[in-house]
């Protein structure tokens, strides 16, 4: 790969301090502007580039294939042991990334913070250039993210690495699985056609997220989908391990097409609509999924109960007649018995 530099620095000085740097580094078809002066163990940089090609980098990347990387814009300085991100800014994928930070060397395991935020991030072609799994996501991602810890190897970040992050993904897909169908295939309910048998699309992903000791702490997670809402959280290990609960709302028309082939499902039923708790475990690379059946057993005898005490209410006030809860309890008994 060529490398170019053309430019300038100094005038030099005993003390090694040069009072202006002004140079343009070429490598392969990227070109950087690079500015700035030291003086002492203090130094100020600032670079730009209009495109960068991570294949001309002068390093290995976690990239399953190039990318291209636009506008890059950072302003650093140091002062003795400290390094200060000032302003980091760049796009990728349609998207704008910014960023600061700072880190203090002197140390095996430096200390450092960061902050971070995105914004229009097209997901699916971000996570394709990143890795290759069974389930993807597409969408329009954006994040604020606060980081602090101490070294970057991965033991280092594993037992130091702590942060928050707020993550919203608009109009998307979850390419891989249907949602809605694992939770039907568990119930083994027959005769429920789905738009997509190997897709969850959905307009809204939405969570905060709290980064410690290793683990992902998913909190507040919310879906929206034409056929469902979900809640609910879990965490993800650094070693991309799932234990993940999620509610799934679903709407009045599914619900009822369920439960009229489910009686559990058809005496989970509140308001007319169905709650499906539903597990997430294995890996990233391969989640499996499962339903909660203690949970979903007790929403079952939770309306049961509901029920039990709206009849005896009825039977001790008199206000119903006597053949309203013979029918009262027939329908009943029928949920209870699956007929």
């Amino acid at each position: 790969m060529p490398v170019t530099v053309d430019g300038t620095f100094g005038p030099l000085k005993e003390t090694a301090d040069i009072d202006a740097i002004n140079l343009r580094l070429g490598l392969g078809k990227t070109e950087f502007t690079i500015t700035g002066k030291t003086a002492g163990q203090n130094a100020t940089v600032n670079m730009s580039s209009p495109l960068i090609d991570t294949a001309n980098l002068p390093m290995a990347l976690p990239l399953k294939k190039p990318v291209d990387i636009t506008d890059v814009k950072v302003a650093a300085e140091v002062k003795g042991q400290e390094a200060k991100l000032n302003n980091l800014s760049f796009q990728l994928f349609n998207g704008q990334v910014k960023g600061q930070g700072t880190v203090i060397a002197g140390s095996d395991a430096p200390p450092f913070k960061s902050t971070l935020t995105i914004q229009g991030l097209q997901l699916g072609p971000a996570l394709e250039a990143v890795a290759t799994t069974q389930v993807s996501i597409s969408g329009t991602a954006g994040a604020d993210l606060a980081l602090q810890g101490r070294g970057f190897s991965m033991p280092d970040l594993t037992t130091s690495l702590e942060g928050t992050s707020h993550v919203a993904i608009k109009d998307g897909k979850i390419d891989g699985v249907s949602l809605l169908q694992e939770a039907v295939s568990i119930l083994n309910v027959a005769g429920i056609s789905l738009d997509n048998a190997k897709a969850t699309a959905f307009s809204t992903i939405e969570t905060d997220l709290v980064i410690k000791q290793g683990l992902i702490n998913v909190q507040r997670l919310l879906m929206d989908s034409h056929d469902f809402q979900a809640t609910g959280g879990g965490t993800i290990g650094f070693d991309q391990t799932l234990n993940l609960t999620m509610n799934l709302n679903l709407s009045q028309d599914l619900s009822q097409k369920i439960a009229s082939a489910s009686p559990v499902a058809k005496l989970a039923m509140k308001e007319g609509r169905l709650s499906l708790p539903l597990i997430i475990t294995g890996t990233v690379q391969a989640p499996s999924y499962g339903l909660d059946s203690k949970a979903l057993t007790d929403k079952a005898q939770e309306q049961v109960k509901e029920k039990v005490r709206e009849v005896i209410g009825d039977l001790l006030k008199g206000s119903a007649k006597p053949e309203e809860l013979k029918q009262k309890g027939q329908d009943l008994l029928k949920g209870l018995l699956g007929r």
